[in-house]
């Protein structure tokens, strides 16, 4: 079942960025510098990637884009 929370977002220089909760962050064991891929379509998904391992461990934001 997917976990649902709401974020602001907030502006930063020229560009407006979201937290991750802190709980998620502990979770998947993310660190400043890890890698995340954003894919725009219908919704937008937010995969996270670690350097060095074999699989993925995902985290979906999904949200209509019309």
């Amino acid at each position: 079942m997917p976990i649902v929370v709401e974020r602001k977002l907030f502006a930063t220089g020229d560009s407006l960025a979201v937290t991750l909760p802190k709980s998620w962050v502990r979770y998947f064991r993310l660190k400043p510098g890890d890698t995340v891929e954003i894919t725009a379509d219908d919704e937008l998904t937010v995969r996270v990637k670690k350097a060095g391992e074999d699989r993925d461990r995902n985290i979906d934001f999904h949200t209509d884009l019309t």
